[in-house]
């Protein structure tokens, strides 16, 4: 493609996280991997916004993506000090269950006031919200309507808000989703919004950084496995993603005390709020339910995204026994890239990624528990079951790369 002629595609991130995603985030990993791979394949001229972080920053500069271009934007202090505050009233005052949503509030406002008067002195071919309708409000001003039928809405997750914009997201381009899942859900909230204008993008992970075969990845998951202090021949179970009460850690907690296989071990990568030091009541008793188990129980805490793959590749089966409507988890994709056997739940948008062959798929039911302790004895005794379910995994993930979803991203908003 000429690159004068190259679609200029801007995508608008929440305002929480950064891009590229040093700070963790599902979301911003998959941004920062369609930024990379399109200075590879240079199919679109890409615009991101991020809150200005350093540590980005000094990433991009590294990438020298040429056309995919970072626009960051930097927090004031006293709006940071504010989100400081509303955290702090809603924790400790108002007690509120769901304290992330408070983490960022001043900031996403500000951001998005800031990324609203740069797209309105610029003319985009496209607009990307990513999973949120707060910075479509923008659509509202008389400057940026023009962008109401070049906007598309790239949903990971469930609608939870509308912010006043029912009426504006049936006159959008159209609207990405994750899953079938979250396309009917998104039907549901928006009555109003035409079903053929909403489209399926499935998730991928960058395959090539999760290459089990490499001597980096091998060679770092060693060293993992001797920081755990974890003995060679042990089979190790992997669960990995936010310390939340929906993602299943505790009925796997449960579960592994059942099983009595003395020869395993539990690996809990992850943390409640990405890579900061909040620690939440449940994290903290999840660390308590773990306490008897002794040192067969290993929470690593945070890990960095680059870090992931040796984490896979040090690990034996990866369990993720989602309790929630899991919209569609990459901890479920980079287990079946990497090949690690999976044992998940039929939840949400899950069983579209998964099969039989690659996974068993529990019921989320009260009997949870016994069945994850059956299957997990299972597999662990099993070394053929093992080789059977990473071959199929395996095979099974080559559709997930990153070419292919940037491939399947310029179809959809072309």
């Amino acid at each position: 493609m000429n690159n004068n002629k190259m679609m200029k595609v801007a995508i608008i991130t929440g305002g929480g996280l950064p891009v590229p995603n040093v700070k963790g985030g599902a979301v911003e990993a998959l941004v920062t991997m369609l930024g990379n791979e399109n200075s590879e394949e240079n199919l679109l001229e890409f615009t991101i916004f991020s809150v200005e972080d350093a540590e980005a920053i000094e990433t991009t500069k590294r990438e020298k993506n040429a056309h995919t271009h970072y626009v960051f934007i930097n927090i004031p202090k006293i709006i940071r000090f504010f989100d400081i505050c509303s955290y702090w009233i809603a924790k400790n005052l108002l007690h509120k269950h769901d304290l992330m949503s408070y983490k960022f509030f001043f900031q996403r406002i500000f951001f998005n006031h800031k990324v609203a008067k740069i797209c309105m002195q610029n003319d985009y071919d496209r607009l990307i919200f990513e999973n949120s309708l707060l910075p479509m409000r923008m659509l509202r001003r008389k400057g940026n309507s023009k962008y109401i039928s070049r906007s598309f809405l790239h949903m990971h997750n469930i609608i939870t808000h509308t912010f006043g914009m029912e009426k504006i997201v049936p006159k959008i381009a159209g609207v990405l989703t994750v899953s079938d899942y979250i396309a009917q859900k998104i039907c549901e909230s928006v009555p109003e919004l035409d079903s053929s204008k909403v489209t399926v993008l499935r998730n991928c992970i960058d395959a090539k950084m999760f290459n089990m075969e490499s001597k980096e990845v091998i060679s770092k998951a060693e060293a993992f496995r001797k920081k755990l202090n974890i003995p060679k021949q042990s089979i190790i179970f992997l669960f990995t993603g936010r310390l939340t009460e929906e993602k299943g850690a505790k009925q796997l907690l449960q579960a592994f005390k059942r099983i009595n296989f003395n020869n395993a071990y539990l690996v809990i990568a992850g943390s409640y709020f990405f890579n900061s030091k909040i620690k939440s009541s449940f994290e903290l008793e999840l660390q308590s339910l773990a306490k008897e188990l002794q040192e067969h129980v290993k929470f690593t805490g945070f890990i960095n995204y680059e870090d992931m793959p040796s984490v896979y590749a040090m690990s034996d089966v990866c369990v993720l026994p989602s309790i929630w409507d899991d919209p569609a988890p990459l901890a479920v994709i980079e287990s079946i890239v990497s090949g690690t056997p999976l044992i998940t739940t039929y939840s949400g948008g899950i069983p579209e990624y998964v099969n039989g062959k690659t996974a068993i798929i529990l019921e989320r039911n009260d009997d949870l528990v016994n069945e994850l302790a059956k299957n997990m004895r299972l597999i662990a005794e099993s070394t053929e079951v093992r080789k059977k379910m990473s071959r199929e995994a395996l095979k099974l993930g080559k559709q997930y790369n990153a070419k292919s979803y940037l491939a399947n991203f310029v179809k959809c908003i072309k």
